[in-house]
């Protein structure tokens, strides 16, 4: 009896190793983005927008969304935003 159940855990440990295995090919890198407002950002400019300024902005160079420009004080660019 002791040997059937643990033939029966070798085959499902061995089962899932395969699966997860074969599955890891769908994983993608996803990033994580903290919520904190960064404090050099002062505006920024997304295409939706029509390049208009949009402040204040509560944003930082991982949370903006897609192709939006982040901008400092002196004008300069700071990041833009990707997926």
């Amino acid at each position: 009896m002791a040997g059937y159940r643990i033939g029966v855990l070798v085959l499902l440990l061995f089962s899932g190793t395969i699966l997860l295995g074969i599955s890891k090919e769908g994983y993608v890198d996803a990033k994580v983005c903290t919520r904190n407002c960064d404090p050099e950002v002062a505006y920024m400019t997304c295409p939706s927008s029509g390049d208009e300024k949009i402040s204040p902005v509560c944003v930082n160079c991982c949370s903006a969304k897609v192709d939006c420009k982040l901008f400092r004080r002196d004008d300069s660019l700071k990041c833009i935003g990707v997926p």
